[in-house]
């Protein structure tokens, strides 16, 4: 039971890695959380005795908790009042591009569109 547990934990974190290319899950990481229970209870079932058991166990409570701490709590904390809306100018700044030159917004005034795209920095 401990390596179907140590194998469970090893199966969520790469889930929990891949999935959100595969964007095969909206808001809530449910197929993780379920793998992540399932180490915790394959680790509670082993019928080992001493460190060999709780040690396991630990490590799969902790995973879990840490996980669904980050993933229903940090993971949605407020933006603030840095936040743009819809209908808001849009705000200046400078960047540098993969080819060391500066960037700026401003640079686009006046063109017909733009896409500005921010990838998430917290997975």
């Amino acid at each position: 039971m401990l390596v179907l547990a140590l194998a469970l934990l090893i199966v969520a974190c790469a889930l929990y890695v891949w999935v959100p290319a595969l964007l095969l899950y909206w808001i809530f990481p449910w197929p993780v959380y379920v793998l992540l229970v399932g180490a915790v209870g394959a680790a509670v079932a082993s019928r080992r005795a001493g460190w060999r058991r709780w040690a396991p166990l630990g490590l799969a409570s902790l995973i879990t908790v840490l996980f669904v701490l980050y993933t229903l709590v940090f993971s949605r904390l407020s933006h603030g009042e840095l936040a743009v809306r819809p209908g808001d100018p849009f705000p200046d700044f400078t960047l540098q591009t993969s080819t060391k030159e500066a960037f700026s917004p401003a640079q686009l005034r006046g063109q017909r569109a733009a896409l500005y795209i921010f990838y998430r920095g917290d997975w």
